[in-house]
């Protein structure tokens, strides 16, 4: 019997998991709005809200749908003592089931494009971003690909180009083209949020490699190779790269990237007081992260879009 519409409602909202999509790509997006504001004096907000109309479908339906599909299949999602991880949990509750999950992230999918279409005066650099958006949904976890079920892969051939994507796609619909400085913020909020994702991946290291097939996310490699307790150290990597990429392109380009400096430095310390065999302590620690991740964002976008500081 199906769950009544309400509770499928809310079963969608679960799926879509608006904070991790906050603090991804929608916070990338507002990199590229202040790019585009900056550079530009003005916005089409029209074109801006659909824009996070897209990566709300893009990220929060079509990715989330079919990543939950696969991981419930492989066992990690029943296995993970994770409480923000293991997915949205919608199959455990008995909202959906895997089919359920596959029609829904191929309906979004479609939405998602028809959508695209509307962005289209832009110019046909526009079909790249959505394909790397779409790639980035279906790559990390769907056959034959699963690239989050291999070390780096993951972060590198799905994370980084889709969040960067956000960022310049958002530069290019409000503008026409691409510009180094939306490429240099894009580039440096996907290194913060894949230091989130692999905080994100600690308390799931269990239940990852106990998959099948198993899930060798970057952290569960490392667990495996150097020990758990050097598991933080990935996200350590990525939250220096930040930092390091954010003193170059604060030089390089524009100020705004040194705003950027602390809360970098921020993210380096939870991650150096992350304990990765308490759970609770995982937990508490990425709230710090999303709060971190998202408001580096923020702050950009808003010295960028700031009335003389642009």
């Amino acid at each position: 019997m199906r769950p009544p519409v309400i509770e499928r409602l809310k079963g969608l909202y679960q799926i879509i998991r608006i904070v991790p999509v906050l603090s991804w790509g929608i916070s990338s997006s507002l990199v590229g709005l202040g790019c585009a504001y900056a550079l530009t004096g003005s916005i089409r907000w029209a074109d801006y809200i659909l824009i996070l109309l897209l990566i709300t479908m893009i990220h929060g339906v079509v990715s989330h749908a079919f990543n939950d599909r696969e991981d419930w299949l492989s066992g990690t999602d029943r296995l993970t003592r994770g409480i923000l991880s293991g997915g949205s949990r919608v199959i455990a509750r008995g909202l959906y089931n895997t089919e359920e999950l596959s029609s829904l992230g191929r309906k979004a999918l479609v939405i998602t494009v028809v959508g695209a279409l509307f962005l289209a005066q832009a110019g046909p650099g526009i079909v790249v971003f959505l394909a790397l958006g779409i790639w980035a949904a279906l790559a990390y976890t769907c056959p034959p690909f699963r690239l989050a079920y291999r070390p780096l892969v993951g972060e590198w051939l799905c994370g980084v180009p889709a969040v960067l994507a956000c960022a310049t796609g958002t530069y290019y619909v409000l503008t026409g083209g691409i510009h180094p400085l939306a490429v240099a913020g894009g580039a440096i909020h996907a290194l913060l949020a894949i230091g989130l994702l692999m905080h994100h991946h600690l308390a799931d290291i269990t239940g990852d490699l106990q998959a099948l097939p198993p899930k060798l996310t970057t952290v569960a490699f490392t667990s495996v190779t150097l020990g758990i307790d050097r598991a933080p150290w990935v996200e350590l990597v990525y939250f220096t790269l930040a930092l390091v990429t954010g003193l170059a392109a604060g030089w390089l380009f524009h100020p705004v990237f040194w705003l950027g400096i602390p809360f970098a430095l921020g993210c380096m310390a939870v991650a150096l007081a992350t304990q990765p065999l308490d759970t609770q302590d995982i937990t508490c620690k990425e709230y710090y992260l999303y709060w971190l991740v998202t408001g580096d964002a923020v702050a950009k976008a808003v010295f960028l879009m700031w009335p003389g500081k642009g």
